[in-house]
């Protein structure tokens, strides 16, 4: 009998767990089902804004993160969102947003549970769907957070904007995009989707948010947190803020290597990256900023390098009016963790690729851009149109005309050679919208160089390469060179190593800048080393004259000095060698 009663309570605790088990596995699947059974994948083209684009509102939570003053300093020119848990909290808010002279005609509640004041994290991804609509990306929140993880869903219920579940872990403080297609984030995005292959996570980011060039870079601070926040920012579609530190910094290599990176590669606009650098010598949490419309909120801490940090953001974002904020922040946490900005859902939006460098044209410089009211207003055709400076003068006004549906061109009339032109492209809707292209308008203009009948050239014939004359098979050596280009034109290289292998281009480089490569041969002999170089238009200089390199041995085994340098201190190596030669 006893064993009868042990199988039966066996069998009872075997259909309990599995029954637990089933539920908790159904709970888990379904947690956006909301989302999964309604809004799949959004219509195409998808177009995700960045956070430098005009911004309706911002979404915070109660109990807050921040201090009442930054809510105020944030109210002034859009909605303030306040997550609450119930309307009792909303009252409690309301009652402070009083006492401090909140205005709460700017303010508005969403009723949610949550459970962290970090809304960048979790907050919803707006979208600009194929439909011409705002939409919501929804992806798995990487902390152990259900009610934040809901919170896109909520807001998205409220104010009847469709979601649309990504299966991806992911976090808003690793990810930054240009509004154009191309976005940044750490590996962490990797690391959180073993079960994906880095092709499958870029072809997820361009399936739900449009993305069609997505840098994952290793983390360069070696904290806990791997966010890009915490050293990298978007400040404009070619223009990157990165962090600086001092030589001495333990981690001043990584950083150094994710500028050279970030330099290497083109924005949106075709030309190579901006970068923009902000001194944090002792972790200062100065990338993590708000920016919201024109107006940038710095997170400040009382160091002696607020004040130059709040310059460097001056310096790379004219025009824009730079505040710094007190708060509880750290390297790792601060002001863009724990504000999330929302999209105007009816923005004016206008796409400009910006003419740059040397410009040529009897008839003037074509001026083309996208432009389109998605209030459903008609634009005020009178006051849409190019601004435009010559060599300092006063401002002009060509107003754009239609050459399409949302296509509009206008012509900056020929200038007297060699003329400075500034210009910016200007909007206007019935709906009282006015915006700008660059955003901010006159301040950071758009600049070309007018020339007539200009034929571009080349650039100039790069230096004899420098390196080691002689080495061992099997050993990587260091090779640079230089050239200039008479226009001014970013430059690529490229390397002829004499072993019958020539590199790809590489670059682009300003003019005069210094080019290093790496290389090794796998077989004795002496190869003539030489390298080309051209221009962003495709122009190509002469091979430079060729350095004679002599791979004379094989590695092997020895306690030498110069064995050793040579080994793990290549250029340490090459500098030594170099004297001997003299």
């Amino acid at each position: 009998m006893k064993s009868k009663y042990t199988s039966y309570a066996t069998i009872f605790i075997f259909l309990f767990l599995f029954f637990f088990c089933f539920q908790t596995s159904a709970l888990t699947s379904s947690q956006h089902i909301t989302t999964t059974s309604l809004n799949l994948q959004p219509p195409t083209p998808i177009r995700n804004p960045a956070e430098f684009e005009p911004m309706q509102g911002v979404l915070i939570r109660y109990p807050f993160g921040i201090s009442l003053e930054i809510i105020q300093e944030m109210s002034e020119d859009v909605e303030v969102v306040t997550i609450v848990a119930n309307t009792a909290q909303q009252t409690t808010v309301e009652t402070q947003y009083q006492g401090y002279g909140i205005n709460l005609s700017h303010c508005s509640f969403l009723i949610a549970p949550s459970d962290s004041y970090w809304t960048r994290d979790y907050g919803p991804w707006f979208i600009i769907t194929g439909d011409d609509e705002q939409g919501i990306v929804d992806f798995e929140y990487n902390r152990p957070r259900p009610n934040d993880d809901q919170i896109p869903i909520e807001f998205g219920n409220a104010n009847g904007i469709p979601v649309y579940y990504m299966d991806l872990e992911h976090t808003g403080g690793n990810y930054m995009t240009d509004g154009q297609g191309i976005s940044i984030s750490t590996t962490l995005v990797y690391d959180e989707n073993p079960g994906m292959t880095p092709e499958e996570i870029n072809q997820t980011m361009e399936d739900y948010l449009g993305i069609h060039t997505y840098h994952c870079y290793p983390d360069v601070n070696n904290e806990y947190i791997e966010h890009i926040d915490c050293w990298a920012k978007y400040l404009s579609p070619d223009t990157i803020l990165i962090r600086e530190v001092p030589t001495t910094h333990s981690q001043y290599d990584e950083i150094e290597a994710s500028v050279s990176y970030f330099q290497s590669q083109n924005s949106c606009y075709g030309t190579p990256y901006n970068i923009a650098r902000v001194y944090t010598p002792g972790n200062e949490p100065y990338t993590n900023s708000l920016i919201l419309n024109d107006k940038v909120l710095v997170p400040i801490t009382g160091s002696q390098w607020d004040d130059e940090a709040l310059a460097s953001y001056e310096s790379a974002m004219p025009g824009y009016e730079v505040i710094g904020c007190t708060g509880s922040w750290v390297s790792t946490d601060a002001l863009h963790c724990r504000t999330m900005g929302i999209t105007d859902r009816y923005m004016l939006y206008i796409g400009h690729t910006p003419k740059t460098g040397i410009q040529t044209g009897e008839d003037g410089i074509e001026i083309q851009a996208t432009i389109f009211p998605y209030s459903g207003e008609n634009l005020l055709s009178q006051s849409t149109g190019v601004y435009y400076q010559v060599n300092e003068s006063p401002w002009n006004f060509i107003e754009m005309t239609s050459t399409d549906d949302n296509l509009y061109t206008a012509v900056i009339p020929p200038q007297e050679n060699n003329s400075e032109v500034r210009y910016y492209v200007h909007a206007e809707d019935y709906s009282g919208r006015k915006e700008n292209h660059p955003y901010i308008g006159e301040p950071d203009a758009h600049t070309f160089i007018y020339k007539l009948n200009y034929t571009n050239k080349a650039p100039e014939q790069p230096t004899k390469p420098d390196g080691p004359p002689t080495g061992k098979v099997g050993v990587t050596y260091l090779f640079s060179t230089e050239t200039t280009d008479i226009d001014g034109d970013h430059i690529f290289y490229q390397w002829d190593w004499d072993d019958g292998t020539i590199s790809e281009w590489v670059g682009p480089y300003v003019s005069g800048d210094t080019c290093s490569v790496s290389n090794n041969w796998s077989e004795k002999g002496t190869y003539a080393v030489k390298v080309k170089a051209k221009d962003i238009y495709g122009d190509e200089s002469p091979w430079s004259e060729p350095l004679s390199v002599s791979m004379p041995k094989t590695t092997t085994q020895s306690n030498t000095i110069l064995d050793w340098l040579q080994q793990y201190f290549p250029v340490i190596y090459t500098l030594v060698m170099k004297l001997f030669t003299f």
